[in-house]
């Protein structure tokens, strides 16, 4: 380390460790250091190599001075020990005249400067000192940026793969193996974005700190980036050796993190990939040790895994329905049905619901169930959100142009998308450029895209009511909302699950529970859909329970708008009477429609 001390004069302080067989040169270099008046030099001599190399221990100079011939050491081969034993010091050769060419040599070695004897004075051995300590200085914060992660001081990237292959290295002399994990911390963007990334960033520090001191001196802990670090075990041949060292790790990081007043509770998820069981070098391992990651989160927060062969299957699956996607945005392959909605006093078409398909160029259509999980995991249903939201409306509007009779779209939004910050603007926005009326567009959300946080939620359906927009909670009956949340959420309607509806008929328990939310329903002053009706059966006993509204294939299916229109003209009842002909409950403190 390059140390900088102040003595009782005020005089600046360096320590020299001065390389020099020759008695007569060392009492020179002793005598011109002395004249400097501002600075105070303490000179330790030693006349060979071996006696620098072993002062190491003891001695942590500001500079080393060396002559290049020693009775031990000659030439660059000075400079390579010396650097060995003091990675951290500047060197300066002092050489006589004729062993100038060598001293450059020396230079290009890693040596900071070089003086020849017989040319130094004072002012000049001070000047190339100071300037020694600045270079060394420099080049030692140049390495740090290079390979040290600027907010934890752990390794980064670059240092983690030099290492890596120095453990590799070992590990095949030893026959012993490397376990690679990859940790990643739980709902880190959210406590990211709630405290601000001051705090988040003073929580990553308390993360390393952690990790570290929960492995070994020999072992390596990492950051790759964000969120994520890597720690390598060395000299592990068995999963179970590494199961101690994972408990602690967990254990560590799930403990109460105290940041500027802030108590926070996190997790982590740990993969884990062994060499050389799954991986030759650091890529293949982390690429293993990423996807067990992956794979702990799914399970659960919190836990960890370690790689299986199966996994990297399903890794290439995931990179292939990932292609597939982004080039489906790209290219429009997306496009949607529409599947109406039928008044059950009065027959007359009330809405419809547009439903996301893919047109997958070699599968053909395709229906959420294959896609959506992909839309939300690669962080692309938002985009495709925002488009069917757009979409949709022009069709109403398109739709209203041919003199149809009044009637709502209904569209489907993602737990991604109601998290979406955006997504007021994009209602509004989609509302202004087809010039719709806000009460016929309807949003579609399930129970639990709204019991992650009720408060948060229910604040945001007021915005959502407040514009003017009908809200539903879809699939409902399959969620686990809290009725107490469920009367104060401002919703339009429920939508009774289609297993439900397509069980009353069997004297289960989808009879029961269908009069139930039927009831429930009409106790909150909200409209009631049953969804899935597909046989007569079924729909006289909805409309004998007192069920509002019925879609499903009994009526028609999902249908492409040119396919559709035909039957929504034949089968609409009203033109411009949609508000006296179909019923629409209000609660007591419903603004809306």
């Amino acid at each position: 380390m390059l140390n900088k001390r102040e003595d009782d004069e005020d005089h600046e302080v360096r320590d020299v460790l001065l390389v020099e067989d020759s008695l007569i040169d060392a009492q020179l270099i002793r005598r011109l250091l002395r004249r400097v008046t501002s600075s105070y030099y303490r000179v330790t001599h030693v006349r060979t190599l071996n006696d620098a190399v072993l002062s190491a221990e003891d001695l942590v100079p500001d500079v080393i001075l060396a002559d290049l011939n020693l009775p031990d050491s000659r030439g660059t081969q000075t400079v390579t020990s010396l650097q060995t034993s003091y990675p951290d010091i500047p060197l300066v050769i002092v050489s006589a005249w004729e062993d100038e060419a060598i001293s450059l040599r020396s230079v290009k070695a890693g040596a900071q400067d070089y003086l020849v004897k017989g040319h130094i004075d004072g002012a000049n051995l001070h000047r190339v000192i100071r300037y020694a300590i600045e270079r060394k200085r420099t080049e030692l914060e140049l390495v740090r940026l290079a390979h040290f992660d600027q907010l934890t001081s752990l390794p980064n990237r670059t240092l983690l793969r030099e290492r890596v292959d120095h453990a590799l290295a070992r590990a095949i002399r030893a026959g012993s193996g490397v376990a690679t994990l990859i940790l990643d911390m739980d709902r880190f963007k959210e406590i990211n974005d709630m405290l601000g990334h001051e705090i988040g960033d003073k929580l990553l520090v308390e993360a390393g700190r952690r990790i570290r001191a929960c492995v070994r001196d020999q072992d390596t802990v990492a950051r790759l980036g964000g969120d994520e670090f890597a720690v390598i075990l060395e000299g592990v041949s068995e999963a179970r050796e590494v199961l101690p060292v994972i408990e602690r790790i967990i254990d560590s990081l799930r403990e109460v993190a105290i940041i500027d007043g802030h108590e926070i509770n996190s997790s982590t998820s740990v993969g884990i990939a062994m060499y050389p069981e799954n991986g030759s070098d650091l890529s293949e391992l982390l690429r293993a040790a990423d996807l067990a990651m992956y794979q702990a989160k799914a399970s659960g927060r919190g836990g960890y895994r370690f790689f299986a062969d199966a996994m990297q299957e399903e890794a290439q699956s995931r990179h292939a329905l990932e292609w597939a996607l982004r080039r489906a945005v790209e290219r429009g392959e997306f496009e949607l049905v529409y599947q109406p909605q039928l008044c059950l006093r009065t027959g007359t078409v009330i809405g419809v619901e547009a439903l996301l398909r893919w047109m997958n160029p070699t599968r053909g259509l395709l229906t959420p169930y294959h896609f959506i999980a992909g839309l939300e995991e690669f962080g692309l249903i938002n985009e495709v959100g925002e488009w069917v939201l757009q979409s949709a409306c022009e069709q109403l509007r398109k739709w209203q142009a041919m003199h149809f009779a009044p009637m709502r779209i209904a569209v489907n939004v993602s737990a991604q998308q109601f998290e979406d910050p955006m997504l007021i603007d994009k209602i509004r926005n989609a509302l202004k450029e087809t010039k719709l009326p806000p009460e016929l567009l309807e949003l579609e959300l399930t129970e639990s895209c709204l019991m992650s946080d009720p408060a948060q939620a229910s604040a945001l359906l007021r915005e959502i009511r407040d514009i003017g927009v009908r809200i539903a909670i879809d699939d409902f009956g399959t969620g686990y909302s809290s009725l107490s949340y469920l009367h104060e959420f401002p919703l339009n309607a429920l939508k009774i699950d289609k297993n439900f509806v397509q069980s009353v008929e069997a004297n289960d328990r989808g009879g029961p529970i269908s009069k139930m939310i039927i009831g429930l329903g009409q106790n909150l002053g909200l409209e009631v859909i049953a969804e899935g009706v597909e046989t007569e059966g079924q729909l006289q006993y909805m409309r004998e329970h007192g069920c509002d509204v019925a879609q499903g294939f009994l009526y028609a299916r999902p249908e492409s708008p040119e396919d559709l229109g035909p039957w929504l003209q034949a089968n609409q009842r009203v033109s411009d009477t949609y508000v006296r002909s179909i019923p629409i409950k209000k609660r007591a403190d419903d603004t809306g429609t």
